[in-house]
Order: structure tokens, then sequence, then C-alpha cells
């Protein structure tokens, strides 16, 4: 038996009311294993301590009203927002951090320069597909266009939408009774 059954189990071994095989088991594997007898030793402490403790003073008859008060009359945390700019120039600060390391280790300026004249031979070519494409250039440009300003205009409405609907989705016990 392994120790994670054996532990789970030993709670039901204490109050007996294992099958017996399965208390056989249990009480093999403690005697042959010192974490779950030292386990067992301590539920049986806990055990007798729950046994030996006193009975709770009776409770007033405003008990849940005096408790559900408290509970409301306490102030609610608010939650920690980070604003959005702090993370934006965190985000910038890492990457050129970033970047820096990767140029001072990685060769450096030999390495940028291989790139940027890999890049203008990339750029010349797409200049002369471009130029093939004349033609249709102002059709897409505007399609381009309308389907960036949808996006633009989608963002707004969820950023909208989520401000406005979010109180609303909160549970009420969540926001506390005001």
């Amino acid at each position: 038996m392994r120790c994670s059954s054996c532990e789970l189990l030993l709670d039901h071994y204490l109050e007996g009311s294992l099958r017996p095989r399965k208390a056989l088991e249990i009480a093999t594997h403690v005697a042959e294993c010192d974490p779950c007898a030292a386990l067992l030793e301590e539920l049986r402490v806990i055990d007798g301590l729950l046994l030996t403790a006193r009975a709770p003073a009776a409770m007033t008859p405003d008990f849940t009203k005096s408790v559900v008060s408290a509970a409301a009359a306490a102030p609610l945390r608010p939650a920690r927002r980070v604003p959005f700019l702090a993370v934006l120039i965190g985000y910038l600060v890492i990457a050129w951090a970033v970047a820096a390391v990767t140029l001072a280790r990685g060769g450096g300026v030999g390495t940028v320069a291989a790139l940027v004249v890999s890049e203008q031979q990339s750029i010349a070519a797409a200049g002369a597909a471009l130029r093939a494409l004349a033609p249709a250039a102002p059709l897409a440009a505007a399609a381009v266009t309308a389907v960036l300003l949808l996006d633009i205009f989608l963002v707004l409405a969820l950023i909208y939408g989520y401000r406005r609907l979010r109180p609303a989705a909160v549970p009420r016990d969540v926001r506390g009774v005001r």
C-alpha cells in the first residue's frame, strides 16, 4: 500500500469504519512505515483532545444577525489593479534590456548589419511585388483600413461593455450589503 492511499484512510481506520480486510492492510502498512505511524499517532492525539474539549457556551438568539451585520460593516478590500501604462512601460524596458543583452553577447554590430542587408533585399523584393500589384493597391488599402477600423471599434466596444457589465456580474455577497 502506498503512503498517499494510507493517509487518506487513517481517519476512517481510527473510527473503525473500514472493512476488516482494508483495516488489516492499513495496520500492516502503519507497522512498517514510520511517517504513517507518526501521522496515525497525531490523529489519535487530536481525537483525544476533541473528546476532552468543553462544549461551547450557549449562543445568543441574535448570533446570526450580529455576525451578518459585523460582516456587512467591515470595509471591503479593494482589488489591487496594476495601471496599464505601468505594464506597458515595464514591457518596453524588459524588451529593450533583452535586446541590448542579446546584441552584447551575440556578435553585436556584425549580426545586426547582416540582418539589415537581408531585410533591405526583402524590402526591395516586396517593392517590386507592390509595383506589379499597383492597379489593385487603392482597393486593398481601403479594405485593410476598413478592417483595422472595425477592429479598433470592436476593442473599444469590448472595453466599454466590460466596464459597464462587470459590476453587475459580481455576486451580491462579494459586493457586500449596502
